[in-house]
């Protein structure tokens, strides 16, 4: 093996490992607890995506696994052969290639430009020096749920990456 290779498994392997656990706990744990905090909530999202830019970090992390992956891919299939693609091991990895880049794409069309808006949302709301307006807060309850729902979308098609890297 070479030393490019190996690299590139560890890039994937690693980033991979930091997307999913971070998916995981924000779905399962800071989101719900974000929501159920109330207006409060918008402090903690502000605090975990902006000074923490746990955001950053996520986008930073699928980017390294997607494209590491892709790489990873072609060199495997020995740029796409589909005497490979078609064997058992390479249709689970396929399955998981397409799940990855899935999660990928809705992380940045859908979570990132949820997670900005509601960073701003909560800027604005802190700013204001007042309780949050009934509709900033209705406005902020929506992003949570947009957030939440994607969140879990993205989550299951990481789980599912995942079993099949496992099994490939």
């Amino acid at each position: 093996m070479n030393i490019f290779f190996i690299a590139l498994r560890l890039i994937h392997i690693l980033a991979g490992t930091f997307w999913v656990g971070a998916a995981v706990v924000t779905t399962a744990f800071l989101m719900p607890t974000a929501r159920a905090m109330g207006p409060e909530g918008g402090k903690f999202v502000q605090f975990i995506l902006g000074k923490q830019r746990m955001s950053n970090y996520i986008s930073l992390s699928a980017i390294l696994t997607t494209l590491s992956g892709i790489a990873f891919y072609w060199i495997v299939s020995s740029g796409l052969r589909s005497a490979w693609i078609f064997t058992s091991s390479g249709s689970i990895f396929s399955i998981g290639a397409i799940t990855g880049i899935a999660a990928a794409i809705l992380g940045g069309v859908v979570t990132a430009p949820t997670a900005a808006r509601m960073d701003a949302l909560s800027k604005e709301m802190q700013s204001a020096g007042a309780p949050p307006k009934p509709e900033q807060f209705a406005q902020l309850q929506a992003l949570q749920k947009r957030l939440g729902q994607a969140g879990l979308w993205g989550t299951i098609l990481l789980v599912v990456t995942i079993v099949t890297m496992a099994l490939g």
